[in-house]
C-alpha cells in the first residue's frame, strides 16, 4: 500500500493555529463527520450532537494528559542556550533541539538549567533534521519544571506567547489532570463540561488513562517518516473498566488516535493496569482487539493519524469522505480543527 493513496490537496488557511475558545467559540461547537460503516454513509453534523450517536453501556477511553510548555534555558558557563523539547525516549533520553549563538553544540556538552540548577542536560548523539539524543538529569525534575517555567516553542501548534500563559486551559481538555504531552492530545478539545454531563446521563461510562504524547518518529512534523512512540499508562481502574466491557461485549469508543494506540495493544479479551511505550503502528489490515468507535480530527495528508483513521473505517470509505467534505467546503483540520467519528 502506498504512502501517496493517503495524499490529498490540503490548503493551510483550513488548519487554524488557535484553540477555538480563543476564537469567540465554544468547545463543541465544531463540525463533524459521521462514517456508518454498516451503511456506507456520511453524515454531516455538529459535535454538539455526538451524544445522539453514543448507545447507553458505551464505554468512552479518554486520555487526561496535557500538553506541557517545550521549551527551557540553559547556560554553559556563562554562555546561554535554548532548548526545545520534541519527544520522550523509552530509555530516559529526550529528543531536543538547541539554539544558541555562543555555544558550541557537540556530543558531551553539558548545560544546566538556568531555573533550577540541579536539572542538567547532557547532549549524547545528533539526531536527523538537526535534532539530539539527551539526557536530563535528573529525569524526574524535567516534567515539573517545563510546567513552571518553560515556554511553548514549535513549528506545529504555534500558540501566541501571551495566549499560552494566560489561558492555557483553552489548550487541554475540560478532563486534563496529567502534565506530560509534548504535542496536544487534540480529540478531546471537543468536548465541554454540559457535553459530558449529558453523554454520563446516558448512561455512557468514562474512562480516563494518561497518554503522554512525544511523537520521536515525527519530531516537529506528523508526516510519516516511521513508527511513533509514545507513553502511556492504564491505570487499574480503566483496566478493569476497559476489560468490563469487553466481557459485556459493550461497545469502546476511544477518543483520540493515541488512545487506539494505548488500547488496541492488549488482549482481545481483557487490558491489564500498566505504564508503558506504545509502539504500535495500526494501517489498513489491523485487527482490533478492544476498540469499536473512533473519535479523530480531521487529519493531515499523508500522516500516520490518516492510516490509522483508514484502519478502523476502511481505506476508501475515508478517502472517499475526505473527498467528500473537501468540495463541501468549510471544514477545517488538524488539531485545531474539526473531527469524524
Amino acid at each position: 500500500m502506498k504512502t501517496q493513496e493517503f495524499n490529498f490537496n490540503l490548503d493551510p488557511r483550513v488548519m487554524p493555529h488557535d484553540p477555538v475558545e480563543l476564537r469567540g467559540k465554544s468547545r463543541d461547537s465544531g463540525r463533524m463527520i459521521v462514517l456508518d460503516r454498516s451503511a456506507g454513509k456520511i453524515e454531516h453534523t455538529v459535535f454538539s450532537t455526538i451524544c445522539d450517536h453514543f448507545r447507553p453501556g458505551d464505554l468512552l477511553v479518554l486520555n487526561d494528559s496535557y500538553m506541557l510548555s517545550n521549551t527551557l534555558s540553559f547556560q554553559h558557563g556563562d554562555d546561554s542556550a535554548q532548548v526545545t523539547m520534541y519527544g520522550f525516549e523509552p530509555d530516559d533520553t529526550t529528543i531536543v533541539e538547541i539554539k544558541s549563538e555562543q555555544v558550541s553544540v557537540k556530543p558531551g556538552l553539558a548545560l544546566t538549567s538556568t531555573n533550577d540548577d540541579r536539572l542538567t542536560c547532557s547532549l549524547l548523539v545528533p539526531q536527523p533534521y538537526g535534532f539530539w539524543k539527551a539526557r536530563f538529569e535528573p529525569f524526574q525534575l524535567l516534567v515539573p519544571t517545563l510546567d513552571q517555567y518553560g515556554q511553548r516553542l514549535d513549528e506545529d501548534t504555534h500558540p501566541k506567547p501571551t495566549s499560552w500563559k494566560a489561558a492555557p486551559q483553552a489548550y487541554r481538555s475540560v478532563y486534563a489532570q496529567s502534565p506530560g504531552s509534548l504535542e496536544i492530545p487534540w480529540a478531546g478539545l471537543h468536548f465541554s463540561k454540559e457535553l459530558l454531563t449529558e453523554i454520563t446521563a446516558k448512561g455512557v461510562e468514562i474512562a480516563h488513562i494518561t497518554m503522554d504524547v512525544g511523537a520521536t518518529g515525527t519530531f516537529a512534523v506528523r508526516h510519516i517518516i516511521e513508527e511513533e512512540v509514545e507513553d502511556h499508562r492504564i491505570g487499574y481502574r480503566a483496566a478493569a473498566q476497559i476489560s468490563r466491557a469487553l466481557a459485556e461485549r459493550r461497545r469502546i469508543i476511544a477518543v483520540g488516535t493515541k488512545v487506539m494506540l494505548a488500547a488496541d495493544r492488549e488482549s482481545k479479551t481483557y487490558v491489564e493496569a500498566q505504564g508503558a511505550w506504545a509502539d504500535l503502528y495500526i494501517y489498513p489490515g489491523h485487527d482490533f482487539k478492544v476498540v469499536d468507535v473512533l473519535l479523530t480530527n480531521l487529519q493531515q495528508p499523508r500522516s500516520s493519524h490518516i492510516v490509522l483513521t483508514a484502519a478502523s473505517a476502511g481505506k476508501d470509505f475515508v478517502m472517499r469522505s475526505y473527498a467528500d467534505f473537501a468540495d463541501k467546503g468549510g471544514y477545517e483540520f488538524d488539531m485545531f480543527g474539526d473531527c469524524m467519528v
